[in-house]
């Protein structure tokens, strides 16, 4: 109780998530190369955030509900939202990290559909109405549980027969709401963006979409980047860690990766993007933005391999990386959830020697 008191005093502090001061996730889709189609993201969020994130696979046929953790045992109300909300049982199955043990905010699952959420300051969810809720929290989660491509993710949006709705879930340590756009890829190489702003759906659709950060929302970050030089424009690619920063050397520098000869260096290709967009560890007492994003700092990075059906996952705390290949893992519907805890230092290489059945904490 006093942890959690803690905590919701910490986050209750008055801050302001400015566009120049959001840091928190970069994402980019490498999907010219025949080799291997790789999402690569990072989760990026403040020290004082309690994310706890679990490598979880889930096998066809789960029970969800919105108003809970899609991990079994775990005890926390997903709030914001009422009665009325989506429920649903996994059509696919799924390997995810699920931060604060609430649902996945990155996930690859067996048909080749990735779903990756980052934080979007700007987004402005529709208004409430009658249709069933479908918290934010278990966007991502909804999608890889339910859609084999981007195009059915994008009809069902369009469709309209569920409303994404911000939530939180305070008992899990996630005090207040972060608001998100979402990102989806699959094996043709095929994208989408999909965003709330000002309460309407935006759809940014097409295989061109392949980066994706934070702040201004997606139309608006497109027409900034043109003022820089790799794009047209007379500006230097920038170097300081603002999403548009970010976004700039993400797309700037996706277009010099060289034609991989190997599986191996397709995957260290896609990896090396990244890393320019990473934030590294940061002491808050030494950051010069005392804000509470001013302590954010890159928690890990995951690669999906869209076309192999690969998942790489890499802890910013552990020196080492851990993957699984959906060509051992058991989707049936019965089979056990199992999970990891991907900051472990002592965890490398195939999952499937790490993987034990979840067991949720007394």
């Amino acid at each position: 109780m006093q942890r959690r008191a803690f905590l919701t005093g910490l986050l209750s502090l008055p801050f302001a998530l400015t566009t120049e001061e959001l840091r928190a996730c970069s994402l980019a889709f490498v999907n010219d190369r025949k080799l291997a189609k790789i999402v690569v993201r990072s989760m990026d969020l403040p020290v004082a955030l309690p994310e706890r994130p679990k490598f979880v696979v889930f096998p066809r046929g789960q029970a969800r509900t919105s108003q809970a953790s899609v991990l079994p045992g775990v005890k926390g109300k997903i709030e914001g939202v009422g009665p009325d909300t989506t429920r649903w049982t996994s059509k696919y199955g799924c390997a995810a990290i699920v931060s604060f043990e609430g649902a996945a905010s990155d996930g690859l699952n067996e048909m080749g559909l990735a779903a990756h959420m980052l934080v979007l300051d700007e987004s402005r969810l529709e208004a409430p109405d009658k249709r069933p809720v479908l918290p934010d929290t278990h966007w991502a989660q909804y999608v890889l549980d339910n859609f084999a491509t981007v195009n059915e993710v994008v009809d069902a949006h369009k469709e309209g027969k569920f409303r994404v709705a911000a939530a939180w879930a305070s008992d899990l340590g996630l005090t207040q709401h972060l608001p998100t756009h979402l990102a989806v890829q699959d094996p043709s190489g095929d994208s989408a963006i999909i965003e709330y702003i000002d309460g309407k759906l935006v759809v940014h659709h097409g295989p061109e979409y392949r980066v994706m950060t934070n702040d201004p929302p997606y139309d608006q970050m497109i027409e900034r980047v043109k003022q820089y030089a790799p794009f047209g424009g007379a500006k230097p690619l920038p170097g300081d860690e603002t999403p548009e920063d970010r976004f700039v050397r993400l797309a700037a520098y996706s277009k010099y990766l060289p034609d991989p000869k190997t599986y191996r260096e397709a995957v260290a290709g896609a990896l090396s993007l990244l890393r320019i967009a990473q934030v590294p560890f940061r002491d808050p007492a030494r950051a010069p933005d005392k804000s509470f994003w001013g302590a954010c700092q890159t928690n890990w990075v995951t690669a999906a391999d869209v076309t192999n059906k690969v998942y790489f996952v890499s802890s910013a705390t552990a020196p080492s990386l851990f993957w699984l290949d959906f060509k051992s893992a058991n989707f049936k519907p019965g089979a056990p959830v199992l999970s990891l805890d991907l900051h472990d230092p002592a965890i490398g290489g195939d999952a499937r020697r790490f993987l034990r059945r979840w067991k949720a904490a007394a």
